[in-house]
């Protein structure tokens, strides 16, 4: 339940109960999420505070919205493990274009990229929503 005053932004509240909802499986890979005036008048909140909660959903990549179809859940890739050497320099950019797309990174998701630095050498770069850093 959203509720004012709680010390957490209405948005974010949101974008809890539906990030649970995919989570859980409730809301699986390719389904779509209820249409943005569904869910405002279901909460009683305001469009921008949907579309807000929606935003944080896609920057997070969990959701994708495509004009015109609507938003749905994309499939949640493994992580990969990257062992990362003591002394290793990690450095977390915005990817170029190219990046973006050889990464698969699609329009209107904001997904940084990781390189590691050892020495002269240069490792990745890897999409960061898809890999686990380890010291181990």
């Amino acid at each position: 339940m959203i509720r004012a005053g709680t010390g957490r932004a209405m948005y974010q509240q949101l974008a809890d109960l539906l990030r649970a909802e995919i989570t859980s499986g409730r809301l699986g890979p390719g389904k779509l999420l209820p249409f943005e005036g569904r869910l405002a008048q279901e909460h009683g909140l305001s469009l921008a505070t949907v579309r807000r909660a929606i935003q944080v959903l896609r920057t997070e990549g969990l959701v994708v919205t495509e004009r015109g179809y609507g938003t749905r859940v994309v499939e949640q890739q493994q992580r990969q493990r990257i062992r990362v050497p003591r002394g290793a320099r990690i450095l977390i950019r915005m990817p170029t274009d190219a990046e973006r797309a050889e990464l698969g990174v699609e329009p209107g998701m904001v997904v940084p990229v990781v390189e590691v630095r050892v020495g002269a050498q240069l490792r990745g770069p890897w999409r960061a929503d898809l890999v686990e850093l380890s010291t181990a």
